[in-house]
Order: C-alpha cells, then sequence, then structure tokens
C-alpha cells in the first residue's frame, strides 16, 4: 500500500515538473520583433505553440490538485498554468498572429 502511494506521489511530482520549458518557448516567441521576412515560419511556430486541449486539462488538474497546487506555487507556475486553462494564453499568440498578419500582409490559410 506504501509502495502504490510513493508511485503515485512520484508520478505527480514528475509531471508537475514536465511543461516549463513550452511556457518559456512561448515567451520567446511572444518577445521577438515582427520580421515580415520570417513571417510565415514565425505564424507557423506560434499555431504551434498553442496549448492543446489536453495540456489545458492537465493544466487545470494540476490548479486543483493539492500537490499540484503546491508544486506549481514552489515553481512559480501557477499563473502560467490559470493563463492556460483560461485561454488568455491562446488569446495572447492569436493576437500576436494578427499583428505580424497586419504588419506584413500576409494571411495564413
Amino acid at each position: 500500500m506504501a509502495l502504490n502511494k510513493l508511485l503515485v506521489l512520484l508520478s505527480v511530482a514528475l509531471l508537475a515538473g514536465c511543461g516549463t520549458s513550452k511556457t518559456e518557448k512561448r515567451a520567446q516567441l511572444l518577445e521577438q520583433p515582427v520580421d515580415c521576412m520570417t513571417a510565415q515560419a514565425d505564424i507557423a511556430a506560434l499555431q504551434a505553440a498553442m496549448p492543446k486541449r489536453g495540456e489545458r486539462a492537465v493544466s487545470a488538474v494540476r490548479l486543483v490538485t493539492p500537490v499540484g497546487l503546491a508544486t506549481g506555487a514552489i515553481k512559480g507556475e501557477n499563473r502560467d498554468k490559470t493563463d492556460i486553462v483560461s485561454g488568455r494564453t491562446a488569446e495572447e499568440l492569436e493576437a500576436y498572429i494578427a499583428l505580424i498578419e497586419g504588419t506584413c500582409a500576409q494571411p495564413v490559410s
């Protein structure tokens, strides 16, 4: 029984440690200046960085479970998780895509 609890705690801790690289990548994409020479590649990268349904679900679970909440608080990731669950991250990425399209006049199909 104790082994099962330990395995559960280890798996939750492992899951809680994932995801920071996606957040950092998104931040880097949003910080780079608009460059019309690389607009199509930038737009593709922004679209690929959009939080998927699974990532939103995992973030929601991490926000409501005590272990996930505590781990997120220690690592300072709860705000990022809240932004993903609320849709704010996707809105920021979509706004930046619109800015690139407006600046470079290259609509995405």
